[in-house]
């Protein structure tokens, strides 16, 4: 088993967590399924990898994201976000990702300012990461105009060298509809 962990550090291309198991794909294109704790203590040293560099990958990727969001640029933010993406506003509602980006490009919602804060990665295995933030949003939804305070937990995961939005589960107190993914 300690053979096969070590291969799969070195031949990983894309892993997604499903519950307590992982399916991981190799670079042969070929897919296994391993329970979270035979891969707990796999490193990424082989590769060199290191915390600060995903830190640093993943305050990027929201520092871009939030440009994305402020200039509507629809195109980017859907290249920085899965597919198959449920995106839940704080009251509840759901869009597909195609929803929301349609929302966003016809201007019913514009981001003015982002501001990001407390940036806390809490665990990386395998080319996935879950990361907890506060966001600051002034923004105008579908015609209410506000600042909001947003805390939210995001899990991204590495897909051909770039991180993809999959989950952002968002809490906060204020009542305004505003459009966060939750898959």
């Amino acid at each position: 088993m300690n053979k096969l962990l070590s291969t799969l550090c070195c031949t990983l291309m894309v892993c997604a967590c499903e519950a307590q198991t992982m399916r991981v794909w190799m670079k042969d294109g070929s897919e296994r399924q391993f329970t979270v704790s035979e891969i707990e203590s796999v490193k990424f040293s082989k590769e060199g990898t290191s915390m600060d560099r995903i830190n640093q990958e993943i305050e990027q990727f929201l520092d871009n994201w939030n440009t994305a969001m402020i200039a509507a640029d629809t195109v980017r933010l859907g290249a920085m976000m899965d597919d198959g993406i449920i995106l839940r506003h704080i009251t509840g509602m759901t869009q597909t990702k195609r929803e929301w980006l349609e929302e966003v490009a016809s201007g019913s919602m514009k981001y003015h300012n982002i501001e990001k804060r407390d940036v806390v990665v809490t665990s990386n295995s395998f080319g996935s990461a879950s990361v907890s933030f506060t966001s600051v949003i002034t923004a105008t939804i579908w015609g209410s105009h506000g600042t909001w305070t947003l805390n939210g937990t995001m899990r991204l995961v590495k897909r051909s060298g770039r991180w993809i939005r999959v989950e952002l589960s968002p809490t906060t107190s204020s009542p305004v509809a505003f459009c966060l993914s939750n898959s």
